[in-house]
């Protein structure tokens, strides 16, 4: 599903929302959102809501490091390897649907040398395609609050792993984690 084109507008995507990302880490410190707030940050499920800057910057960093594995790495690099790159990954499919709705212009012009393929901007596909469940969506439920629990029944029914904002940027495998000295862009 990940066609040239398809990865070009994802990266942009991501690149797009890192930037926005790093404004508002900077923008924002530490203070808590309020629920409804907009920005990357407010897109993210309540349970992030209180998180402070650190682990914003950390976010932001999934961000960075989705976009740049898709320069570098092809379809292996946009493998979420944590929670937190699995909510950037669904964003960044969110952002690149909307760009080649309302930017239709721009998105000619960044994939004009790229092979056009049958499978181009499928983002249902690659919603699909890029991760093996959609666990982390389910944070968005009001009705399913606090299945982020491990010890929650709904949580231990599913086997689901990761879902509280501590522990969202913990490898999902040690043989498959991202450098941990890479450091940050601020």
């Amino acid at each position: 599903m990940l066609t040239p084109r398809t990865a070009a507008v994802l990266r942009l995507a991501g690149e797009e929302l890192s930037a926005l990302a790093w404004q508002e880490v900077t923008a924002l410190g530490d203070e808590p959102l309020p629920r409804g707030a907009g920005g990357v940050f407010g897109r993210l499920p309540p349970i992030t809501l209180r998180r402070d800057g650190q682990w914003r910057r950390q976010m932001a960093r999934t961000f960075d490091d989705l976009a740049g594995g898709l320069r570098d790495e092809g379809r292996a690099g946009v493998e979420p390897r944590c929670t937190g790159e699995e909510m950037a990954l669904h964003l960044m499919i969110d952002r690149a649907r909307s760009i080649t709705v309302n930017r239709p212009n721009a998105v000619r012009e960044l994939v004009a040398d790229l092979p056009s393929r049958g499978a181009d901007y499928d983002w249902d596909g690659c919603s699909n395609d890029l991760f093996e469940d959609h666990d982390v969506l389910m944070l968005f439920d009001a009705q399913l609050d606090g299945m982020e629990d491990p010890d929650s029944d709904i949580h231990q029914a599913m086997g689901m792993v990761s879902l509280a904002a501590d522990e969202w940027f913990k490898p999902f495998r040690t043989d498959y984690a991202r450098d941990p000295d890479r450091g940050f862009r601020l």
